[in-house]
């Protein structure tokens, strides 16, 4: 049996993943080609998860889908969205800054 901080752990790291899918799509996505960019994305995680998601860990996450997922009937609230904006905006300044090695320190 789980314990609530390991689902708790699971719920708020799915909501940040929604989450940040979800602004990336609106970032990426052109007008004329909006489905290209999702398909691009699903190619993406279904890439990541064969490298990271064993079968032990694919059985866990499906038993303890329901009592994860469901609690919010598998939909990411707007309100859910907001309480995680932090961590996406910490994360975007972080590329900010990456993106910007004119700023960062030379490397010997």
């Amino acid at each position: 049996m789980p314990k609530a901080a390991d689902v708790d752990t699971i719920e708020r790291t799915s909501i940040v993943s929604y989450s940040l899918l979800k602004e990336l799509h609106g970032v990426l996505a052109h007008p004329q080609t909006p489905d290209d960019v999702t398909l691009g994305m699903l190619m993406g995680l279904a890439m990541f998860l064969d490298d990271t998601v064993g079968p032990m860990r694919a059985q866990r996450l499906m038993s303890e889908a329901p009592t994860i997922v469901l609690k919010t009937d598998a939909h990411v609230t707007a309100d859910q969205i907001q309480r995680v904006m932090p961590v996406l905006r910490a994360f975007g300044d972080h590329l900010k800054d990456i993106r910007q090695p004119s700023e960062r320190a030379p490397t010997a």
